[in-house]
């Protein structure tokens, strides 16, 4: 009886994945994961940062809008010529100089959470970081 025959005609069915296979398939998803990990720490600080930059859009809304209320005669006499507050977590200073007899000229300085850039470095979320704004009130 020939065994050499009868061996090759028995189909040899593939069952399960080798080590190989599994293996890459490891890396792979060790790759994915590592990306989703990178990418929700990258949201995650431009959401906070977005924050910070809406508050402070806040704060300095509130004081714009404080001193359009006081009209032009109130700034330009020095009644509202400087001043401070603190709205949120940021501070908020503010002058005033005659400028001409047209306008005043108002500049708003806040200070509080922002993006803070550092030389020679990717820009970082600082506690203090100080933002001038200038607004010109023009006689009605």
């Amino acid at each position: 009886m020939d065994t050499t025959a009868r061996e090759e005609t028995i189909p040899r069915t593939r069952a399960g994945f080798t080590v190989v296979e599994i293996i890459i398939a490891v890396i792979v998803l060790a790759f994915g994961i590592l990306g989703m990990a990178g990418t929700t720490a990258y949201v995650v600080r431009n959401v906070t940062l977005a924050d910070a930059t809406a508050k402070r859009a806040q704060a300095l809304q509130s004081v714009i809008e404080r001193l359009r209320a006081a009209g032009y005669d109130s700034l330009a006499v020095g009644s509202l010529g400087t001043g401070s507050d603190s709205v949120g977590p940021f501070a908020v200073k503010w002058s005033t100089t005659v400028d001409g007899t047209r306008s005043v000229l108002v500049t708003i300085v806040t200070s509080g959470p922002g993006l803070a850039s550092v030389p020679g470095s990717a820009p970082i979320l600082s506690n203090q970081v100080v933002d001038t704004f200038t607004y010109r009130v023009i006689r009605p």
